[in-house]
């Protein structure tokens, strides 16, 4: 990636880090985890589940297997080309599932009210501000059945570490992004829990995840570590850093696999599956 725009991956909506390569990568560096986070939700066979903020469908193979024949999955995002491209994998390949989907936004859900089992979010709140997704939530509420189910899976970059990397830097650049709203948005996932409850949802828990990956690196999670520090140096040129700061960030962008392929490389990240149900009437 040579410039700003290639290493924020902006799909239509204007959402940085969501086009299709990235997510395929992210999804494909840190598999073995976000399987078992999806397993972790409780998805039965034969429910209707909404992916909200589906992305292009990553985790659709794996939630349709886990439905079976008789269930069915309803896969919405806002950028079109995210849409397409689901509906291309779906033209393309076998799912143990129907699969339809739709062009929309989770803050105003098309979909009349109790109308799913399950509503599940990977990765998509980050993107909303406090109030938004207040409205979210409460239209994950709306359209899934009473006894049925709410799953928000969301970062919390606060723990992101790209060590021998000093963390402090890091940590700085995320103080002085402090008024971007997918950067706050994405600092967020611990919290969730909060929003659940405002939004009448009982039984709340929480499952945290930390992913580490040490060299020897993959392919795979070398391109993926790659984009995201090639996507912090675009952003810490944007901020008013420290002029230690701004080199040290230059230096990265410049030169990543300098720090990625040192033999003591090491790469966190966290995230949380917030679960609620929909209380019965």
């Amino acid at each position: 990636m040579n410039n700003t725009s290639d290493a924020e991956q902006v799909t239509s909506a204007g959402h940085k880090l969501s086009a299709g390569r990235h997510l395929d990568v992210h999804y494909l560096a840190l598999k073995d985890e976000y399987d078992a986070t999806l397993r972790a939700v409780g998805i039965r066979p034969g429910w209707s589940v909404l992916d909200a903020g589906a992305g292009n469908g990553v985790f659709l193979p794996l939630m349709a297997e886990l439905l079976g024949a008789a269930g069915h999955i309803e896969a919405l995002d806002l950028a079109q080309e995210n849409v397409d491209a689901i509906e291309g994998m779906i033209a393309s390949q076998q799912f143990a599932c129907p699969i339809s989907t739709r062009t929309g936004d989770m803050t105003a859900l098309p979909y009349e009210t109790a109308t799913f089992d399950a509503v599940w979010s990977a990765n998509s709140t980050q993107y909303l501000d406090d109030q938004q997704l207040t409205q979210a939530i409460e239209e994950f509420r709306r359209v899934v059945k009473p006894g049925g189910l709410v799953a928000v899976k969301e970062v919390d970059i606060s723990v992101w570490q790209y060590q021998p990397q000093d963390p402090k830097l890091t940590w700085r650049l995320l103080d002085a992004l402090s008024d971007d709203t997918q950067m706050s948005g994405a600092m967020r996932g611990t919290r969730l829990s909060a929003w659940f409850r405002a939004a009448g949802l009982e039984n709340v828990s929480a499952i945290t995840t930390l992913a580490e990956r040490r060299q020897p690196l993959r392919p795979v999670e070398s391109e993926y570590i790659r984009n995201n520090v090639e996507f912090l140096s675009g952003l810490a040129r944007t901020r008013d850093l420290s002029e230690a700061d701004h080199r040290r960030w230059k230096a990265i962008g410049e030169k990543p696999e300098r720090l990625i392929s040192d033999p003591d490389f090491c790469y966190r990240e966290m995230w949380v599956l917030s679960l609620g149900i929909v209380p019965k009437r």
